[in-house]
């Protein structure tokens, strides 16, 4: 099945660079179902994700770092979960699209390694509203968080530890959001048990491999396909 293969390569860039299975599945999700039931689906397989890291990491994690992002973002998440579908689907479709244009832009022509940028006040509420309508929307809040948690931790092994910690809470909430509002439906838990193996496979694969290949040349081809998917979609 055309899934399993998706999920597993989705797993596998998860697995080299730490990012990017929720993005790499709503390439595909979308051909299948609707945008909206889409980011559901992809929120409870990244659940899944964000738990084995949040376990991994724990000794790492600082509460207090969390909760205030979390926070402001449930409360735009949940209004965005609310309402999106009321959204007419073409529009969310040409959004989505635009979204992984500016997101392959932003990592293949903007973003430095190892490049840190000062977080204000005013940033960080950026990084957090645009992040959570994203999530609520297309189940992919990742990037500008990433940039938030880079900056707010002190070490690599607590960035991993607070991200997933917050993932892992925002996801759990999504989640009941959206089998409330409908939008998670049982017809979809057949995708939701074949992806999540898939995914752990590729993981699996990334661990055995991540040693032989060089990951910035790998960063990079994710996130053209990313760009050249995304102006295929708008320009269809």
């Amino acid at each position: 099945m055309e899934i399993l293969f998706i999920s597993t390569i989705a797993g596998l860039l998860q697995g080299l660079t730490g990012f990017g299975a929720g993005i790499i599945l709503m390439l595909y999700l979308p051909y299948l179902y609707p945008v909206i039931q889409c980011s559901g689906i992809i929120g409870i397989i990244c659940l899944f994700l964000s738990l084995i890291m949040a376990l991994h990491y724990r000794k790492f994690i600082e509460l207090k770092k969390v909760l205030i992002p979390l926070s402001i973002y449930i409360l735009i998440s949940t209004i965005t979960i609310v309402i999106g579908p009321s959204l007419n689907s073409s529009y969310l479709k040409k959004g989505l699209s635009l979204f992984f244009i500016l997101l392959s832009f932003y990592f293949l022509f903007i973003k430095k390694k190892n490049t840190q940028i000062k977080m204000s006040i005013f940033i960080s509420l950026f990084c957090i509203l645009i992040s959570s309508i994203c999530d609520g929307l297309f189940g992919i809040g990742g990037p500008l968080m990433v940039i938030y948690f880079k900056n707010k931790t002190d070490n690599q092994n607590e960035y991993l530890g607070c991200i997933q910690l917050f993932f892992l809470v925002n996801c759990i909430y999504n989640t009941i959001l959206r089998i409330i509002n409908d939008i998670l439906l049982p017809q979809h838990l057949s995708i939701i048990l074949i992806s999540i193996p898939a995914i752990c496979l590729g993981l699996l694969i990334a661990k055995k491999i991540s040693y032989q290949l060089n990951i910035n040349f790998i960063n990079k081809i994710t996130y053209l396909i990313i760009g050249l998917s995304g102006l295929f979609n708008l320009i269809a």
